[in-house]
């Protein structure tokens, strides 16, 4: 877009990428893994702004009509699917639905943006393993 100044202002990614604290989280390969989950019926990640790291990871999700998904669960399943705990969603949001384009892609800008103004609100989830989870 062009700011007041006439000057050209970049307003999002050429490329859907998460820079948490320098390190790239693709948000794809959480959405890929989210889907093998069998409650899961659609999924988004998408980032959060955080002062201190840049941007945080939220992961939502659409569920199977009638199911829930406790967030633990979600992450336990993208670490056996493989995820890298550097990768882990740092926040967790279950929606009725997303917004979508007419042809039916998820509008994550819009999900960005509403959890900006506080319309969405993410709960913070934070992945521990096995030896760290009794501890």
């Amino acid at each position: 877009m062009i700011d007041e100044n006439g000057c050209i202002v970049i307003v999002g990614r050429k490329k859907d990428l998460i820079i948490r604290g320098g390190h790239n989280i693709h948000p794809a390969r959480i959405e890929e893994l989210a889907m093998r989950h069998p409650v899961v019926e659609r999924a988004a990640a998408y980032a959060v702004q955080d002062e201190r790291l840049g941007e945080k990871v939220c992961l939502s999700v659409v569920l199977r009509a009638g199911l829930e998904l406790d967030p633990d669960d979600m992450l336990a399943h993208l670490a056996e699917c493989g995820l890298s705990k550097y990768d882990m969603p740092e926040f967790f949001l279950s929606l009725d639905q997303f917004p979508l384009t007419p042809s039916g892609k998820i509008l994550k800008r819009d999900l960005v943006e509403m959890t900006m103004r506080g319309e969405l609100k993410p709960a913070a989830v934070r992945y521990r393993t096995r030896a760290t989870a009794g501890a």
